[in-house]
Formats: C-alpha cells, structure tokens, sequence
C-alpha cells in the first residue's frame, strides 16, 4: 500500500518510521506538497492543528483523490469535508523527534466518513500496533484533553518540582523511584485509589506548611492549593461512592 505523510514534524517523522517497513511510504513537504505521489491510497496530514486547513485546501487543489486523514487529537474530522474520503489517524503519544519508541505499545483511534474508510486506516495502524480503536471526534477531543492532563500537564509539575529541586541542589532524578512507583500503580488500580499524600489523609499541619513555605512562590503557592483542594474533593466523592455501594 502506498502512504503519502505529509508534515516535517515529530509525529510525521516517527509515523515514517514505524511505516516504513510494513508499507510504500513517502514523506511529503507540507510547504510545497513537492513529491506527492498521485497514486498514494492514502494522503495523512501530520502537521500543527493550525495548518491543517491550509495544507488540505492545497492537496484538494491537486486532484488527489484517495483518503485523506489528519493525526490531531483535537481538529474534527470535518476540517477536511472537501475530500470524498476523510478521516483521523490518531496516535495517542508524545513524540519527541530523536527519542525512540515502542510503536507496538501506541494506542490508535480511527474516524472515517465511512466504514470502508475507517477501515482502511485501522488496518494501517494495525500494520504499527495490535491496539486500534475506533473514536468519532467529540469522543477524541476528551481523549485529547485527558492526554493533556496527564502528560503536559503533569511533565509541567515535574518542572516545578525540579526547580524547587535545584535550589537544594538536587535534581528531578532523585523523584524517579517515587514517579516509576506511582505511574506503576496505574496498571493495578484506578487513579483516585492510588492517590496519597497530605491531602488524601486530609494532614492539615503539613498542608499550612507547605503553603506557609511556599508563601514566596506565588504561582506555585497557587497551584499548590488547588491541587490539594482537587485532591481533597475527589477523595471526598470517591469515599461517598463508597459508603453508597457498602449501603446497597
């Protein structure tokens, strides 16, 4: 099968990589569309969300007539309603250009315009990893905003962390046994059950004295409060869903 990507970026780039031996790919400028091949079955447009629109009107200005896919979490899958056969080909993972990855381990979700679309691009992330799922976008905007949260979101406290770290002279190494620990938790029990710290036993003493040494911080004194507030709320709900189940 021939695959034309188009983009320059991180995503196209390991997309390319972990293609390139299951399929005929190219890669294609997304500047110039120079080497587009007219007999790619199908086109994936990898690029930043705010150009997707411009690269589309540019490739629908060729002819090109096969599916076209973009791999956005979060641009729905009409950005592209110009093309008879559209859809997304969304792989769920940060990539950074020059660090390796286990493609077999990425998640894929799959929209097309129609069955015969979808299934086309299933079976190409099939040729990458056995786990494919289909996602229409209002399902794949959550999945975006979740992956937010709990990658860029998180790997930002990490940078706080280590800050803080540094005028100690330590670094964000010494958190690695405690981070491996508790993302290793996840494949064991849910989120809210593996949460601990001061704010899931409500430790008050400790929680004013955090707050009382980050009084010089002010963003992260902020930030500080209302994590803890969060963690505080989502406790007290999952232990009412407790008490409810334990009543019935």
């Amino acid at each position: 099968m021939k695959i034309a990507i188009i983009g320059r970026g991180n995503v196209a780039t390991h997309l390319e990589r972990a293609l390139r031996s299951h399929a005929d790919v190219t890669t294609v400028d997304p500047h110039t569309l120079d080497g587009m091949p007219e007999d790619a079955v199908v086109s994936l447009i990898s690029v930043t969300d705010n150009a997707i629109a411009d690269v589309a009107k540019a490739l629908h200005a060729t002819g090109f007539n096969g599916i076209v896919a973009h791999t956005s979490g979060s641009t729905p899958m009409e950005a592209l309603g110009m093309f008879e056969h559209r859809g997304v080909f969304y792989p769920l993972q940060t990539f950074s250009r020059d660090v390796e990855l286990d493609y077999g381990s990425i998640p894929f979700f799959i929209e097309g315009d129609s069955e015969a679309t979808a299934e086309t691009l299933s079976e190409i992330a099939a040729l990458v990893s056995p786990t494919v799922h289909r996602a229409d976008s209002s399902a794949r905007k959550q999945l975006h905003i979740a992956s937010v949260m709990a990658c860029n979101f998180t790997n930002h406290l990490y940078t706080l962390a280590d800050s803080l770290l540094r005028e100690k002279g330590y670094d964000i190494s010494v958190l690695l046994p405690l981070i491996g620990e508790t993302v290793g938790k996840l494949r064991k029990t849910t989120p809210a059950k593996a949460q601990t710290g001061p704010a899931s036993r409500r430790d008050t003493r400790t929680i004013n004295a955090h707050l009382e040494a980050l009084a010089d911080y002010g963003r992260l004194k902020e930030i500080y409060g209302l994590m803890t507030d969060s963690i505080i709320a989502i406790s007290d709900n999952t232990q009412d869903d407790k008490e409810t189940h334990d009543r019935q």
